[in-house]
């Protein structure tokens, strides 16, 4: 018998601010395109594969199969667009041309590919798609949950704590989530240039946990996915998104979740040099603290800085990232200068210009910029830093004065040189140019760094989100339910945490005004004739109803009456309940 809830009439109405527009569908399954040993590309002319059961290998189109026994490597090659499957220099199948999925009971492995100094094994199955007539692309297809476990602890360390993983999680779910037109054959790419996937091998069981307890759980704003961009460590300060993604782009919304947060409440935002140069000479505390890049220094003899110039400012001018372009016809020499002309709210570097004897150039974008400065052929860690030039004789004062001075100001004899003017005399030969800066990556979103020290000093994974992205909210996806013939359900599932006191609400969406709807908590029946109510959000506090776990709530498809029309349901774990 199903319960008659009346309880709508209280229900909390949320008012919208943009017109509903179709749900954004959340991915159960997901494609992850597998690169090389050296992540350098996806495309593979042959590979080797080989599982711990018995091994079933099918053509898609022809359904040719071949089944290989427990522990026995399998060879696939493709020429011509034609695939050739061997075991023991025994032709299996040739002149198939594929998709081929490789599937078992158990694990496959790509043989002599290792992730972090172990065979690289793969859950789910493996499909082969060419991609020219002599490369294939190898994707691993598998549910969401089951990726999420093979990233987490290869994005996050695992001892920074359930908590921060539990964060790193949400991030991950969300960031796989996302719309993409990128790939063609695969969702998601197993490199930094997406997020670092590596198989099931590298699981661990904390990080397992982390995943588990945060099922069905995304970072919302407005009700949508946030795009959760995170990074190793940003330094103190957060940068804003359209400083380092959208710069120079005045068109470009921005993204109002994604702006500059500082650890400190009482720390400003860096607007001027000297507040950049007090901030990065200084092991200021802040929840990054713990980074080993908290603080950095990087410096070239000018002469080494020239050569790594000329090669770079070649490199990013073809990216369209400096001005006047340089097209490396001739060399630089007589390296000047390096200012900063531009920053953001952390200030990181926007745009810098480099002065040579023949020739001034200008650099766009955080990117561009620590690419253009490498050092060892590694680009700088981050785009926050403010630089220095050092004379011989400049030099050798400084470490005078830092023997002196150790004990009185340590911080600033480790990370800061007093800054020499740019006008030296001809007998002050320029020496040295030193970079001090703070951070490592981008610098937008969450800081992992600083998730952990927040996860160790007794924040909870919601707090790290709701620190470094700003005013969102954490729930599901929202679930579009529709008329259907079939009795299909639409189904949404969540964790909630044991002793939570966090508020848990079902808000529908009814923008067409659909006459009823039925639905189920954990298997208790509800249902409600819409047609009393002319908001087009309710809510309904439903945390009396979630228990500590995995929670379903189930909806039926719309009567025959309202075929034409749709609603969405979707959750949200927010306010705290009052004692």
């Amino acid at each position: 018998m199903k319960v008659l809830y009346r309880g709508f009439l209280s229900l909390i109405v949320f008012l919208l601010f943009l017109t509903p527009a179709m749900a954004q569908n959340e991915k159960t399954t997901l494609r992850v395109g597998i690169s090389n040993q050296g992540f350098s590309t996806y495309e593979h002319k042959n590979a080797d594969f080989i599982s711990p059961d018995n091994m079933l290998i099918v053509d898609m189109v022809s359904n040719s199969k071949a089944e290989v026994k427990a522990d026995v490597p399998v060879s696939i090659e493709i020429s011509d667009w034609n695939f050739k499957i061997s075991m023991d220099n025994d032709v299996l199948v040739e002149g198939v041309r594929g998709p081929i999925v490789l599937t078992s009971k158990e694990k496959i492995g790509i043989v002599n590919l290792n992730r972090k100094g172990t065979p690289a094994y793969y859950s789910g199955l493996i499909e082969l798609v060419p991609v020219k007539a002599d490369k294939f692309n190898i994707v691993n297809v598998l549910d969401v949950q089951t990726y999420l476990k093979g990233v987490v602890p290869n994005e996050m360390p695992v001892s920074f704590g359930l908590e921060a993983l539990k964060a790193q999680a949400v991030a991950a779910r969300n960031y796989a989530n996302r719309p993409q037109s990128t790939y063609k054959n695969y969702d998601i790419c197993d490199s930094t240039a997406c997020q670092v996937y590596y198989g099931i091998n590298s699981q661990k069981e904390i990080s397992d946990r982390a995943v588990d307890e945060t099922k069905g759980i995304f970072a919302l704003y407005n009700n949508e996915p946030i795009l959760a961009l995170y990074s190793s460590t940003a330094g103190g300060i957060t940068e804003d998104w359209k400083n380092v993604y959208a710069y120079n782009q005045p068109n470009t919304p921005s993204k109002p979740y994604l702006t500059s947060v500082c650890d400190d409440k009482n720390q400003k935002f860096l607007t001027s040099e000297e507040e950049v140069r007090e901030f990065y000479s200084n092991k200021t505390l802040s929840y990054d603290i713990k980074s080993p890049r908290y603080r950095w220094q990087v410096e070239w003899e000018t002469g080494e800085l020239e050569e790594v110039l000329n090669k770079t400012l070649f490199e990013q001018s073809r990216a369209g990232l400096v001005e006047p372009k340089f097209d490396g016809t001739y060399k630089l020499e007589g390296l000047k200068d390096i200012k900063v002309l531009k920053r953001g709210n952390s200030g990181k570097a926007l745009e810098i210009e480099i002065s040579f004897k023949n020739g001034t150039f200008k650099v766009m974008r955080e990117l561009g910029i620590r690419r253009v400065l490498k050092k060892n052929n590694s680009m700088l860690a981050s785009g926050n830093f403010f630089v220095d030039k050092i004379s011989e004789k400049k030099a050798e004062e400084e470490f005078e004065k830092e023997d002196k001075d150790s004990q009185k100001s340590e911080s600033k004899a480790i990370f800061s040189f007093e800054k020499i003017l740019h006008h030296d005399h001809d007998d002050k030969k320029t020496e040295k140019f030193v970079i001090t800066g703070g951070g490592f990556g981008h610098g937008v979103g969450m800081s992992q760094y600083g998730a952990g020290y927040m996860a160790q000093n007794g924040k909870t994974f919601d707090e790290i989100l709701k620190h470094y992205y700003s005013s969102i909210t954490l729930g599901t996806m929202e679930k579009e339910v529709l008329y259907n013939p079939y009795g299909i359900q639409y189904k949404t599932g969540f964790y909630y945490p044991a002793n939570s006191k966090q508020k848990v609400l079902l808000k529908v969406k009814n923008p067409k005004r659909a006459s009823g709807i039925e639905f189920k908590i954990n298997g208790k029946e509800f249902d409600s004739d819409m047609s009393k109510y002319s908001a087009k959000t309710l809510g309904m506090d439903i945390t009396k109803y979630v228990t500590e776990g995995v929670n379903e709530i189930v909806f039926s498809p719309l009567s025959e009456k309202d075929k034409t029309k749709s609603i969405t349901f979707q959750v949200e774990i927010g306010s705290t309940i009052d004692k």
